[in-house]
């Protein structure tokens, strides 16, 4: 059964997509990483659609790694007609005797505790699994196809740069520990951009900025997860350092949005940040916040670098999201005490 925050989120996601969801009516959409945080909620609105506004019911291919079980994020859905569940690895092809009209590849490793333990398996999902998905839409007939990319793209911006467009070229490093990550991601938009110039496939780009909400999973390893994860079971809210690092952080409702309309789009060949610029918060503001949320008797405190410390993690990330609200008119609804609040409550009631 979904979750009861999952869908009146993605009840409010269909409501801002308005008409533009009306052009899947009757449609195919291949998903890629459909069990993760965003691939859920992305299989769960063509769910509501076919429910509750689509003339014709829309069909989902849902690939993602595992094998999807009854208590799992897509569980839920393992008898819906309209739905197809499917095992596969997104870095290899993937056959179907389907048409497919819209194709979003939200698969990839985005975790740095992940990334820096499986550095080959995160180039070959974010390189090869966008490469199969350009040659599929280069010889068939596909609508559109979404590329998730990411905000880290860009490293760290210089001060000047921030917020930062997308037109902002970068300040990357190949040889840091986040460089499988982020150059691997680079490498993919390159690949966008070549298949739209040379053979005019229809795809667009996607920079998501931290992105969360219902279904972040505590083996994350990333700040907000395992600040929550302590919250939850009662534990001091512990930083690495001072805090003073700042993000800006997208719930997932708000970001699952601007994915649709992006897609639905005629923009193609061209990147959008995906992002909230409702606040610019710190990590020990972000620790404070769930510190509060979760009742915590003990303060936030600081402890010692882990091994595995990215020190070459940016100072500020901050996005520029004008080009997103003037094509789209699209406008983040969601702050972070909200966000955080839905995303404590859903993971209690999962506990």
């Amino acid at each position: 059964m979904l979750s009861p925050i999952i869908r009146e989120d993605i009840k409010d996601v269909v409501n801002r997509l308005g008409k533009d969801a009306d052009r899947l009516s009757g449609k195919t959409v291949l998903i890629t990483g459909a069990s993760g945080l965003i691939g859920g909620y992305l299989v769960d609105t063509l769910v509501y659609l076919n429910e509750n506004r689509l003339l014709k019911s829309c069909k989902a291919i849902a690939l993602q790694k595992s094998k999807v079980k009854k208590n799992s994020r897509l569980g839920h859905l393992l008898n819906n007609r309209n739905v197809k569940l499917v095992s596969h690895d997104a870095s290899a092809p993937y056959k179907s005797n389907q048409k497919i009209d819209y194709v979003i590849h939200a698969a990839g490793v985005s975790a740095p505790a992940a990334f820096l333990k499986d550095p080959l398996g995160t180039i070959d999902v974010n390189v090869s699994g966008v490469r199969w998905i350009l040659e599929y839409a280069r010889k068939n007939e596909v609508k559109s196809i979404l590329y998730m990319s990411s905000g880290e793209i860009y490293g760290n911006p210089t001060l000047e740069n921030i917020p930062t467009p997308e037109t902002y070229k970068g300040n990357v490093s190949t040889l840091d520990p986040r460089g499988c990550y982020t150059s691997s991601k680079r490498l993919a938009e390159t690949l966008c951009s070549i298949y739209f110039e040379k053979y005019n496939v229809p795809v667009k780009i996607a920079r998501p900025f931290i992105v969360y909400g219902p279904g972040l999973r505590f083996d994350d390893k990333r700040v907000m997860a395992e600040f929550i994860k302590n919250g939850l079971e009662g534990k001091p809210i512990e930083m690495l350092n001072a805090g003073r690092d700042t993000r800006s952080y997208c719930y997932v409702s708000d970001a699952t949005v601007a994915f649709f309309k992006i897609l639905l789009s005629s923009k193609d060949g061209e990147p959008f940040n995906v992002a909230s610029d409702l606040e610019e918060v710190s990590i020990k503001e972000l620790a404070e916040l769930v510190h509060k949320i979760c009742n915590i008797k003990k303060p936030v405190r600081v402890k010692k670098k882990g091994a595995n410390f990215l020190k070459d993690a940016p100072n500020r990330v901050f996005p520029d999201i004008t080009k997103l609200k003037k094509t789209f008119g699209y406008v983040p609804k969601v702050g972070i005490e909200k966000g955080l609040r839905r995303t404590i409550e859903w993971n209690r009631s999962v506990i």
